[in-house]
C-alpha cells in the first residue's frame, strides 16, 4: 500500500439495494486478496465475520444512510470489492484506484445483485398471502422477477401456495410442503411465514417444531400478524418470547424503539429513506395488536402507546449469545390494504397471481420497515445491543 502521509487512499458511495434506490445499512465492504469460498448450501451457522471470506485486505460498514469509506485501499488496476449482507454478495471491479485519492463509486457499483449471474441471493420460501404478500417486496427491492419460481426451479425465491398469490406459468406446491419435513426447511436460508387464517395454510403443530429446530440450527424465520402460531403455538421457549394476547387497540404514531443501535439506526434510516420527516415516528395502516409486549432476550422494535408491533429474537432463546445461529422476526401490521392490485381485494384470498398481485407504485413506509428488518434477518448473527463492527483484515 502507499503511503499518503496524513491522508488514505479510499473508496467511498454509498451501498443500494438491488433496485438501485433503497440505501443499505449495515452492509461489509471490503476488498479481497484471495479467491471468494461458496457459501455452503443449506441452512448453516453463520457467525459474524466469517463469512468475509477472500482474506480481506480492509473492510468498513454501511451507516443508516447507506454510506460508506473504505480506507487504505490497494492502488492500481482492477482492484475487486466485495459488498456483502449476510448471504447477499456481489464482487464487482473497479477499473481504477490512484494512490492518496479518493475514489467515488456510482450506485451500479455498490447495488447488491438482482440475479444470481450477477452475485449470491441468499434462497428463501415464502408462503404466500393475499394480506401480506412478502413476494411483492423482494420484487420491489430489485430481485429478477425470473428468480422467483417453484421449489423444483432454480430461482432463489421459492413460491408455496398459502392463502396468497399462485405463480403466474407454474404449479407451486401447497404451503404444508414448505414445514412437512425439517430437511426441506433446511434447504433454506430465510423462510417467511405472513399472515394466515386458513390454519391449513400455516404450520401444523409438527410443522411449527420443525420451523424451530430449523431455527435453532441458524435458520431465519419472518413472521406476521395471524400466522403467529408459529410463535405462540411452538416449543418452549418461543411462547414465552412475549406476552400475547387478548388483542387491543393501537394508537397512531407508531415509535421506533431507538434505545439500542440498529433501532436507532432503523429511525434514522426510514428518514433516510423518506419513509418519515420525523425521527423514530411514523403513522401505519392496517394494524393489529397481537402482544402487549417483548420479553428479553427478544427485543422491540416497533411500538406505540398501547401495544407492540414489531419484535425479534436470536435462537436457540435458550442458548448463550456466542452460541445463536438462527433469528425470528415478528410483525403484526399488514401491507396488503396498500400493495395488491387486481384479482378481488381482501376477502378473496388465492384470487390472484404472482407478479400481478404486486402494485406497481413504490415501497411504502410500512413496507419499508419489513424491507429493513429482511435484510438484518438475513445479516450475521449478533446481539441486538451490540453496535455491528466490521470484520477485520487479513495480513
Amino acid at each position: 500500500m502507499t503511503a499518503c502521509g496524513s491522508g488514505s487512499t479510499t473508496l467511498t458511495g454509498t451501498v443500494f439495494a438491488p433496485n438501485k434506490t433503497d440505501p443499505l445499512y449495515n452492509a461489509i465492504l471490503y476488498v479481497p486478496n484471495d479467491k471468494l469460498d461458496p457459501f455452503p448450501a443449506g441452512v448453516n451457522c453463520d457467525k459474524c465475520g466469517a463469512l468475509a471470506s477472500g482474506k480481506p485486505i480492509t473492510s468498513a460498514l454501511s451507516g443508516p444512510d447507506g454510506k460508506f469509506r473504505l480506507e487504505n485501499v490497494p492502488t492500481g488496476d482492477n482492484i475487486p470489492l466485495v459488498i456483502q449482507i449476510g448471504r447477499w454478495r456481489r464482487q464487482v471491479t473497479i477499473p481504477r484506484v490512484d494512490a492518496c485519492k479518493d475514489t467515488a463509486l456510482d450506485a451500479e457499483q455498490t447495488r447488491l445483485p438482482r440475479n444470481k449471474s450477477e452475485g449470491d441471493i441468499p434462497l428463501i420460501a415464502i408462503d404466500t398471502s393475499f394480506y401480506d404478500p412478502t413476494e411483492c417486496i423482494l420484487l420491489k427491492i430489485g430481485i429478477d422477477q425470473s428468480e422467483f419460481t417453484a421449489p423444483t426451479g432454480d430461482g432463489r425465491v421459492h413460491l408455496y401456495r398459502g392463502e396468497g398469490a399462485s405463480l403466474q406459468g407454474a404449479k407451486i406446491p401447497p404451503a404444508s410442503a414448505l414445514w412437512q419435513h425439517v430437511e426441506n426447511l433446511n434447504r433454506y436460508d430465510l423462510v417467511a411465514f405472513p399472515c394466515q387464517v386458513d390454519d391449513s395454510t400455516k404450520p401444523d403443530s409438527a410443522g411449527r417444531a420443525n420451523v424451530k429446530s430449523y431455527a435453532d440450527s441458524g435458520g431465519r424465520v419472518f413472521v406476521t400478524d395471524l400466522a403467529q402460531e408459529v410463535i405462540n403455538q411452538a416449543p418452549s421457549p418461543w411462547p414465552q418470547t412475549a406476552d400475547w394476547g387478548p388483542s387491543g387497540g393501537f394508537n397512531n404514531p407508531a415509535s421506533i424503539d431507538t434505545t439500542f443501535p440498529k433501532g436507532a439506526a432503523l429511525a434514522d434510516w426510514l428518514q433516510a429513506t423518506g419513509a418519515t420527516t420525523t425521527r423514530g415516528q411514523l403513522e401505519l395502516q392496517d394494524t393489529y395488536d397481537r402482544f402487549s409486549k417483548a420479553n428479553p432476550p427478544a427485543q422491540r422494535w416497533v411500538y406505540s402507546s398501547t401495544d407492540t408491533q414489531t419484535y425479534s429474537f436470536n435462537t436457540p432463546v435458550e442458548a448463550s449469545a456466542d452460541n445463536q445461529c438462527g433469528r425470528v422476526v415478528y410483525s403484526s401490521f399488514h401491507i396488503a390494504a396498500e400493495d395488491t392490485s387486481g384479482g378481488g381485494g381482501l376477502g378473496f384470498p388465492g384470487s390472484t397471481v404472482f407478479p400481478t398481485v404486486c402494485s406497481s407504485g413504490p415501497l411504502t413506509a410500512q413496507e419499508k420497515i419489513l424491507e429493513f428488518l429482511l435484510f438484518d434477518l438475513a445479516s450475521c448473527i449478533q446481539k441486538d445491543d451490540t453496535a455491528p463492527v466490521a470484520p477485520p483484515p487479513v495480513h
